[in-house]
């Protein structure tokens, strides 16, 4: 008797499941997974993450192998031509609080998608552009807004599908940033010597209109719509893991908390050297050995370096620690500033130091949504991290574009490397004071 009522719910279930599919077949977020599958749709979330994350970075980090292209098609200086790239992040990280609040209440398709679009309509404004207002208004502006509603959304949705496994979740997705990193840049550098940049950036819109909407499809919001709970346990099994989805701080409790500014103060620390590192490592290996491709080559390097370690640490970060494991991140940056910074003889070295720096980078990147999670919970978590990330608005504006003039001043890196060594020792200071609460 018990087998068959058995039989009957389950049969009941399913009915319900297909009448939903029928009444509705390409809202995704109706279908719920079935009773005894292994299956969890979290990983769907993650690989779609991956995907835009490696089309929205992998545009932002080619950027730099553009410079050239840049002076000279607009006659500007290095300054310049790093004061577009430092536009787009600047807007990229200011419009993050704005998109996270708006994925809370729209769900996170039509801000990703909305945020797509717009990043390609950038793009070829860009490709169009006959002035470098222009460029900057296309570029620096639009694409970033763009890149600003595709990147936080994502972050705050990864952490509402898990918990347990939240490192390694993290990591997974934005190990398409290390991607992206790893190939556009290359494929950039070939394709605008061969066809020119503005060929290249209509190429990169039509990735972002085809592509990246199809990826957009399958996002869902939260796991309650699929009957489940963080890490693909089913919704009210476990009532201690269904409180964790929504148990946390509001963005108003967060910003009276000291500890929402020693990781602000983190995060920008973290970003005014990785922003150094993608924008001027490369130009500093072209002064010293005259060779253009190894601008990319080495973006690549600091892009497949930060690919391994986005997927070994955020696993490993989930056993030792994620806030111990950030800590370490950012004793090694230490090292790498000050190896940087006493400018070492030879080639060779400058691509040791984008090894190092691809590592810090990948780890302090894929783990500071665990971080911000760990500290003030989900109840808020796209907008305490979009708040969290204007820090690398503020890095991104200062970073890159005060190193271009000094460089341009004094002409050498001395003095900004110098000033990035001191950064990297206060922000690892820091770091020590941060602890996990959730």
């Amino acid at each position: 008797m018990g087998e068959q009522t058995e039989f009957f719910s389950t049969s009941r279930k399913r009915i319900s499941r297909l009448q939903r599919l029928s009444n509705n077949p390409l809202d995704l977020s109706t279908i719920r997974q079935d009773d005894g599958s292994d299956f969890f749709y979290g990983w769907i979330i993650v690989c779609a993450a991956f995907i835009l994350l490696t089309i929205s970075a992998g545009i932002t980090y080619s950027t730099p192998v553009m410079f050239p292209f840049f002076e000279t098609d607009f006659t500007i200086g290095r300054g310049q031509a790093a004061f577009v790239f430092s536009c787009s992040q600047l807007m990229a990280f200011v419009v993050g609080p704005f998109a996270g609040s708006l994925a809370e209440k729209l769900g996170p398709r039509m801000v990703v998608g909305g945020g797509l679009s717009v990043l390609a309509a950038g793009l070829l404004g860009s490709a169009l552009a006959q002035s470098y207002g222009e460029l900057v208004f296309s570029y620096g502006m639009a694409v970033g807004v763009g890149s600003g509603a595709i990147y936080v959304p994502l972050l705050g949705l990864i952490q509402r599908w898990f918990y347990r496994r939240r490192g390694l979740a993290s990591g997974l997705a934005t190990a398409g940033v290390s991607i992206g990193t790893l190939t556009f840049p290359i494929i950039a550098a070939s394709a605008a010597g061969s066809f020119g940049w503005r060929y290249l950036y209509f190429g990169f819109a039509a990735i972002c209109l085809s592509i990246g909407l199809v990826a957009v499809c399958v996002l869902v919001a939260d796991p309650k719509q699929r009957g489940l709970s963080p890490d693909g346990v089913p919704d009210g099994s476990t009532p201690s893991s269904s409180e964790k989805t929504i148990s946390g701080l509001s963005l108003k409790e967060a910003v009276r908390d000291k500890q929402f500014y020693l990781i602000y103060f983190c995060s920008f620390g973290a970003a005014v050297l990785s922003f150094m590192a993608f924008v001027h490592l490369p130009q500093h290996v072209v002064e010293a050995s005259r060779e253009q491709m190894h601008a990319a080559t080495i973006i690549s390097v600091i892009g497949l370096s930060s690919f391994v370690a986005r997927l070994g640490g955020g696993s490993w970060a989930d056993y030792v620690g994620r806030i111990v494991m950030v800590r370490a991140a950012l004793w090694l940056m230490l090292i790498t500033s000050m190896l940087w910074a006493a400018n070492p003889p030879g080639e060779s070295v400058f691509f040791i130091i984008a090894v190092l720096f691809g590592i810090t980078y990948g780890l302090c990147i894929a783990l500071l949504p665990s971080i911000i999670a760990d500290s003030f919970g989900n109840k808020e978590i796209s907008r305490i991290i979009g708040a969290i990330y204007t820090s690398f608005a503020l890095a991104a504006l200062l970073g890159p574009t005060v190193a271009g003039l000094l460089r341009d001043r004094y002409g050498n890196y001395n003095l900004a490397l110098s000033l990035c060594v001191v950064l990297s020792a206060l922000t690892l200071v820091s770091a020590a004071g941060i602890k996990r609460r959730y």
